[in-house]
């Protein structure tokens, strides 16, 4: 207990739950703006787990950004990166706008876990449709 009666909260261990959380958390901060649509998507991809939410905040709080980089690149598998990177840009394109910098950090992630962009591209172009609503509102052609 600290002396004016605070305590400062152990930083989590790093899984790969917390990876998905901590680099949903530092997507939906990257442009300095955080949508209700980025909320809702991160709070979908955690299951409404309030606890690793705040593990989340927790973990991103106490370690920099290239520090969490680095570790998950040595610690994730290519499934788990591929799932956390889908994760981040299903949460980046939800609110229907992407911030250039939204899109410089996820350039970032794919760099530092070593994806391709061609290996992303068509997953990124499925997620765009499935978010693409505009399509429900017209009439289908016969």
């Amino acid at each position: 207990m600290g002396l004016f009666g605070t305590s400062r909260k152990a930083v989590p261990e790093l899984t790969p739950r917390l990876a998905l959380a901590t680099a949903l958390l530092f997507m939906v901060t990257a442009d300095g703006q955080i949508q209700p649509e980025e909320i809702g998507q991160m709070v979908v991809s955690l299951n409404n787990d309030e606890q690793l939410f705040d593990d989340a905040i927790a973990y991103a709080s106490a370690t920099t950004f290239s520090d969490f980089l680095s570790q998950t690149a040595s610690m994730l598998s290519h499934d788990q990166k591929i799932c956390v990177l889908l994760n981040l840009c299903d949460s980046l394109m939800s609110d229907g706008d992407v911030a250039a910098e939204e899109e410089s950090l996820f350039s970032v992630f794919l760099n530092a876990w070593e994806v391709s962009d061609s290996e992303i591209k068509p997953y990124m172009q499925m997620i765009a449709k499935k978010n693409d609503h505009s399509v429900l509102e017209s009439q289908a052609e016969a």
